[in-house]
């Protein structure tokens, strides 16, 4: 494990990018069904009010030459997670399933997030986007999942994928506007820059992330890093880390400046 480990760190600063485009095959931050199962890091930045009271977007944190940290995502799929072993395991961070569409909430998240936070954890919350549905009240069902909850230390993520959602996707322009709407909600509330995961058919069929000019999480299995712009890079999705039964999704998160 020492000498993967190396071979990442040496993999990542050297270029970071690189490789053949994304195209893995299999489960994403998710391998969604009905509904979908899931998917460090410098704490994000928090909210800030102007004198008026209105919260306003931090910018996005700058990388730094700093080694990239472990991380994982999980959902109710997982079963009772053993935070603290995870976090012996050398895990810095972690990602949780908290929504689908506008109605489903994932009924481990709450306990994920207090677990993984207890352990010292980094933790974040995604939602899984229903490619058929509006954006807006997606993002007010998020939105208040996440609120109170103690995935707080990482932003909000959206999980964008073709596999487990509607048979008949919309149009590029329609669904690039629901996804824009979504965003824009989730950010106004949360005050927070949301991350995009994209899997790799998703990304080659709509070309969202130059569009939605966000931080990328991206998946591609495998040591070689992915050829397009990542802040967190999946590169497993059989991975054994302690504390989680079965198989994991591990991740790589660049380092950031505050």
């Amino acid at each position: 494990m020492a000498r993967v480990a190396a071979l990442l760190l040496v993999l990542v600063l050297a270029g970071g990018c690189g490789g053949a485009e994304d195209s893995d095959a299999g489960g994403g931050v998710s391998t969604p069904s009905t509904p979908s199962p899931s998917a460090s890091s410098t704490p994000s930045s928090t909210p800030s009010e102007t004198p008026s009271g209105t919260r306003t977007t931090p910018p996005a944190p700058t990388p730094t030459t700093r080694r990239p940290s472990r991380g994982v995502d999980v959902s109710h799929h997982q079963g009772t997670v053993d935070w603290r072993a995870v976090a012996r395991d050398r895990i810095d961070f972690a990602y949780l399933k908290a929504t689908e569409g506008s109605g489903f909430a994932d009924p481990r998240f709450r306990d994920n997030a207090r677990g993984a936070a207890r352990a010292g954890l980094r933790v974040g919350g995604y939602h899984f986007f229903s490619t058929c549905s509006a954006g807006a009240p997606q993002a007010e069902h998020f939105v208040s999942v996440l609120d109170g909850s103690a995935a707080r230390t990482l932003p909000p993520a959206v999980d964008l994928e073709l596999v487990g959602n509607c048979a008949d996707p919309p149009p590029r322009e329609v669904l690039l506007r629901e996804v824009r709407t979504f965003i824009d909600i989730v950010e106004r509330e949360r005050g927070q820059r949301v991350v995009v995961y994209a899997f790799p058919d998703f990304e080659a069929r709509y070309r969202f992330a130059p569009e939605l000019d966000r931080r990328q999480w991206v998946r591609r299995l495998g040591a070689r890093p992915p050829a397009r712009d990542w802040w967190i890079w999946q590169r497993s999705d059989d991975a054994r880390v302690a504390g989680i039964d079965g198989p994991a999704d591990l991740n790589l998160m660049r380092p950031v400046r505050p």
